[in-house]
């Protein structure tokens, strides 16, 4: 591993000699007052180049805020992130590898300087059981939900193509809002490693100078540097394709999108910048570099917070020929920075930095850049500590990156362990759940909880009316009929005892009957049956062999459900709905 400041201070030390000398001499020869004073000035400004521990010296500090405040200054905007462009495609291959991907008909794509920059979306893969456990996620199938770095750091340099770099930017969300939904099944979660909704970018940088005669091949100019941007997005969308990974190498619409989300909304030009951070209307982001020892713990504990959203971004780049030791086959360069989007007043903020992380006071812009699908500064990568050779090789076979989000708390395994899965969202249509309301008001407040809208359609409204004033936001969750509008994000239909609306484009159905009484509903993506003797018994269908859980809630999850569901003998004897 390696930190880029590491030699600096071997120079330091000859500076503070040669200062020191040189006061010494003047001292010495001029054997006067202002002898006397040259030496104290020496002694002074070797005093302030010294570091004090982890310190930087107090001249360090002074050329750092200088520093900050210049870069400040110069930044422009428009040049961090220039409108991108679409680039026409010619009839996709048809390849058996690449039907898993989305099959565009263009690829968007950014100029910042002299680099291209495109960016492949990794999609979430079907349903699957996660099981949490306090530090530690672990799926019960990992086949197509899991990133390969490894894979991604092959597709650097393949070929006749060598891209500048290659981030993988990962975007969690654990608990979305901060209402008495988010703040119940937070408590719920507790220490449990649970990211609800996972984004997942592979952002390309291309320097066509890099790869002058493959841009010349392909026409050479801007349009074979396209070209060959466009041949290497595709490629790299491939080799994912046949990892198992659904991919959508996107638009430039789709990308102005992405960075919209990844900044929680906040326009690049609305952000005012501190030292310590960066932030806009209540709204706080604060960056850190990941010490390379480190970054596989960090990759694997840093969800579980207290902030709005965590990014993570792991860089991989070429790693140069003079750095290279001999003999060593290692090419590439992996470094990581960690982003925590916060809001202090809603008291959803962290109160110190979890191990591993170095935060990145006076970078915080250009560490934001470094996450997002735009300009990035040089600058920074003078702060961020590598790592490289053998361990680099052992973190990109080992690191673990999930494709997509666990989803929701379901309950835990008989072997004491939490239960999640995706209930909504991309690739899950339909939901069948044969339970009682305790169960499905449950499913329903989790779900607004990790930022699902929900709207239930019901024959039953007196039994749905608490828990939806119980929440006290319409856009997250209300009855049909209500006219409020709902809130960005994934949405969801619950359907209990009426006639199921049209399938809607981007949305879930559940479909809910009563315990016992119906089987799934055919075609579902995921199913859940109660069992009507023991409640607090559901059965989890993701596909594959089902999943026996229990029930878990805290007191005051169960008070806003409604209380504990009663088994079926000690309710009416006839199929009544309440």
């Amino acid at each position: 591993m390696e930190r880029n400041t590491r030699g600096m201070a071997l120079p330091t030390l000859v500076l503070i000699e040669a200062i020191l000398a040189i006061g010494l001499v003047v001292w010495t020869v001029s054997g006067s007052v202002w002898g006397a004073t040259a030496l104290g000035v020496a002694v002074v400004v070797s005093a302030g180049l010294v570091h004090l521990g982890d310190r930087p010296s107090v001249f360090g500090r002074i050329v750092a805020h200088l520093s900050f405040s210049w870069a400040r200054m110069r930044r422009d905007h428009a040049d961090l992130a220039p409108a991108p462009f679409d680039i026409p495609l010619p009839a996709p291959n048809t390849h058996a590898a690449a039907r898993r991907s989305t099959a565009p008909t263009t690829i968007g794509a950014r100029w910042v300087g002299d680099t291209l920059v495109t960016v492949v979306r990794v999609d979430p893969g079907g349903p699957a059981v996660t099981y949490l456990t306090p530090g530690h996620s672990e799926m019960a199938d990992e086949s197509g939900q899991v990133v390969p770095l490894g894979v991604l750091a092959e597709c650097i340099s393949p070929y006749d193509i060598q891209l500048s770099s290659i981030e993988v930017i990962s975007h969690g969300v654990r608990v979305w809002g901060s209402g008495v939904a988010p703040a119940t099944y937070d408590r719920t979660l507790g220490p449990l490693s649970a990211t609800a909704q996972r984004s997942v970018l592979v952002v390309l940088r291309l320097n066509p100078l890099d790869c002058a005669d493959a841009v010349a091949r392909r026409g050479g100019g801007a349009t074979g540097a396209l070209r060959t941007a466009t041949v290497t997005t595709r490629r790299v969308a491939k080799r994912l394709a046949e990892q198992g990974l659904s991919t959508t190498i996107l638009s430039a619409a789709q990308i102005t999108a992405i960075t919209t989300q990844l900044t929680e909304g906040a326009t690049l030009d609305s952000l005012s910048e501190e030292r310590d951070s960066i932030g806009v209307a209540g709204l706080r982001m604060r960056s850190a570099a990941v010490e390379p020892a480190a970054l596989t713990a960090v990759l694997r504990d840093v969800w579980v917070n207290s902030a709005v959203s965590t990014t993570v971004t792991v860089k991989l780049r070429p790693r140069a020929a003079e750095r290279r030791r001999r003999g060593e086959r290692t090419t590439v360069e992996v470094s990581g920075i960690v982003r925590f989007n916060e809001f202090p007043a809603a008291r959803r903020a962290l109160t110190e930095w979890p191990a591993g992380l170095i935060p990145l006071d006076g970078r915080q812009f250009d560490a934001l850049a470094a996450s997002l699908p735009i300009s990035t500064s040089t600058r920074l990568d003078r702060a961020v500590p590598l790592l490289a050779g053998a361990e680099a090789d052992a973190f990109l076979a080992s690191a673990r990156l999930p494709a997509g989000g666990c989803g929701q708390l379901i309950g835990a395994d008989h072997a004491g362990r939490a239960v999640a899965t995706r209930l909504v969202g991309p690739g899950i249509s339909t939901v069948s759940v044969a339970a009682g309301i305790h169960v499905v008001a449950q499913i329903a407040l989790r779900a607004v909880a990790v930022g699902a809208a929900v709207r239930v359609h019901t024959d039953r409204p007196h039994r749905w009316t608490p828990v939806v004033t119980a929440v006290g936001d319409p856009s997250a969750l209300s009855l049909a009929g209500h006219r409020t509008p709902a809130r960005p994000g994934p949405a969801l239909v619950i359907v209990d005892g009426v006639t199921p609306p049209s399938p809607a484009p981007d949305t879930t159905r559940m479909i809910v009957v009563a315990p016992g009484l119906g089987e799934p509903t055919d075609g579902a993506t995921v199913g859940l049956r109660q069992n009507p003797r023991t409640p607090q018994d559901i059965s989890l269908d993701t596909g594959d062999r089902p999943t026996l859980v229990t029930m878990v809630a805290t007191p005051d999850e169960w008070t806003l459900i409604g209380g504990y569901p009663e088994p079926a003998a000690a309710a009416a004897p006839a199929p009544v709905r309440h």
